[in-house]
């Protein structure tokens, strides 16, 4: 094995362990030189391996301790997940089509569960879109944050970390959305969403946030063809 790629193969072979239950909750992993030998490895490798876990929040090492396995929610997945998946930040409609399956449901379940406090903070956010119409940026940041927010109300951790792993590329994205279509559209839809999500209508919230995204594809492709 070469040594740049080592470290990756072990994470994979540690990671299999956790998944198929041989190594579960608080249980201590085999130490790191056992695990050199059984992979015909360096034990660099298996430290960086570990490492990497440790930062995914999978594993927690234990000064002088061993490392021990993590009680794992849904949501720690999605940490070594999602970084192994190659979304094209430039492929517009493929992301507005992620958007389309997850955000009507999303606001749905926030219209259902979210508190005063949320739809407070989405109230605060929209009022700040409206002020930036004329900052493009600003106003994608915004629209973000207002997304974000929602999926906070939906009170669903795989939902919330997606969004989050995701914020980057989906900032660029609104950004570069918003030089292209503007800011009206987007000003009309969030308020409807946003009245649903205060009325606890969870059927309008996910009938206006579907809206939303068709409405955006469909301008998108018009510009485009």
């Amino acid at each position: 094995m070469k040594d740049t790629k080592t470290s990756d193969i072990v994470l994979q072979s540690i990671q299999e362990r956790i998944i198929n239950g041989e190594w579960k909750p608080g249980k201590k992993i085999t130490s790191e030189t056992k695990l050199a030998q059984e992979l015909n490895v360096s034990r660099v490798s298996v430290r960086e391996a570990i490492e990497k876990l440790v930062t995914l929040n999978i594993v927690t090492k234990k000064q002088g301790g061993g490392t021990y396995v993590n009680d794992l929610s849904p949501s720690v997945y999605l940490h070594s997940i999602l970084p192994m998946l190659i979304l094209d930040r430039d492929n517009y409609l493929e992301i507005l089509e992620f958007r389309l399956i997850i955000e009507p449901e999303t606001a749905r379940l926030c219209a259902q569960r979210c508190d005063e406090k949320i739809i407070g903070e989405l109230e605060e956010i929209y009022e700040n879109m409206k002020s930036f119409s004329q900052d493009i940026d600003k106003f994608a940041e915004e629209d973000l944050k207002f997304h974000i927010k929602i999926s906070e109300g939906a009170k669903n951790s795989l939902i919330i970390k997606i969004n989050n792993l995701l914020k980057d590329i989906l900032e660029y994205h609104q950004k570069t959305i918003y030089k292209s279509l503007g800011p009206k559209g987007g000003i009309h839809d969030h308020k409807l969403i946003l009245e649903a999500i205060k009325n606890r209508d969870s059927n309008l919230a996910l009938i206006y946030s579907r809206k939303h995204a068709e409405r955006t594809i469909k301008e998108l492709k018009e510009i485009k063809s």
